[in-house]
């Protein structure tokens, strides 16, 4: 570890200013709920926090639709903001060459142990600044993927009425005609789910082995689990406050093609179709969108 890289791995310790900004992972409450658990991983600086990053993408483009490639990324946090996600710090850990699914646990394994041997043991590792050898430990913060990507290393599906792993079975949500109803939401937020309490609810259940030709129809105790996490081997992991992250930028992306499709009348994109005006008409609400013989004409050309 050089003298730059040391000095680089203590800034959220030594330049981390508490002003209720939020500029760093370590300005987060899941980052000092960390700090307030693990004490002694905290208290030396040079400890890696990483996270965990994956997503499916065709390489191939057009040629190949049915092919799917998964890198599985880490990165550490220790660094300054301007450096954290700078792909020389960005390491891949593991390439699937197919959609993983529930099977993603096979390929996650190797990883998975070097990451219980890091936490638990260590690396007796160099540091150029001290010119002294130290144990160094590493520890996996949280995970970053977009909604289908987080239904597959969370082990809870993302389709259907129980999609949110934060409500699980204590959703609220009503279904009106594949909309919101229109009215102001009042309820109280959902409960929080501790991770022990979730790792106790995974104990309880059976499911079935790895392997594509299995096949077993999953009981309604469990809900819209799919697996058991590996991830739950890692000693931490129950006790993280923040396990998984959607991927903002997937996030501001399908905002950002919705509104401007809708506002722009994208064909293909806008969301201001004849289903949506009739849906709006069944749910009773915004009358004046409400679909007439004529802008039904024009509406249903436009389509064609």
């Amino acid at each position: 570890m050089s003298t730059h890289t040391a000095t680089d791995m203590r800034w959220h310790k030594e330049k981390w200013v508490d002003d209720d900004v939020m500029r760093h992972p370590a300005d987060g409450e899941a980052w000092k709920e960390f700090d307030r658990t693990f004490p002694e991983f905290a208290a030396d600086p040079r400890n890696i926090r990483l996270g965990l990053a994956t997503n499916g993408f065709n390489p191939y483009g057009v040629l190949n639709q049915h092919h799917s490639t998964w890198p599985i990324f880490v990165f550490p946090y220790n660094l300054p903001p301007w450096k954290c996600m700078k792909k020389e710090y960005i390491m891949m850990t593991v390439l699937i060459t197919e959609d993983p699914g529930r099977l993603i646990d096979v390929y996650l394994r190797p990883l998975v142990d070097e990451l219980k041997d890091l936490w638990t043991n260590g690396v007796h590792t160099y540091d150029k600044s001290t010119g002294k050898m130290f144990t160094l430990r590493a520890t996996v913060m949280w995970t970053v993927n977009d909604f289908s990507a987080y239904a597959i290393v969370s082990g809870w599906s993302t389709n259907g009425y129980m999609a949110c792993l934060v409500c699980k079975e204590d959703v609220t949500s009503d279904w009106h005609a594949g909309k919101f109803d229109g009215n102001t939401e009042h309820r109280l937020r959902p409960r929080e789910w501790f991770g022990d309490e979730i790792l106790d609810q995974l104990n309880r259940l059976d499911f079935a082995p790895f392997g594509k030709t299995v096949s077993r129809i999953k009981p309604s105790t469990h809900m819209s689990w799919t697996h058991k996490p590996m991830f739950f081997e890692l000693p931490y992991w129950s006790k993280l406050k923040l396990r998984h992250n959607l991927d903002v930028m997937h996030v501001e992306k399908n905002v950002f093609d919705t509104l401007v499709g809708t506002i722009q009348d994208i064909k293909g994109k806008t969301k201001d179709t004849i289903k949506a005006r009739l849906d709006l008409e069944r749910m009773g609400i915004r009358r004046g969108l409400w679909i007439n013989r004529d802008n039904l004409y024009r509406m249903t050309r436009k389509s064609f």
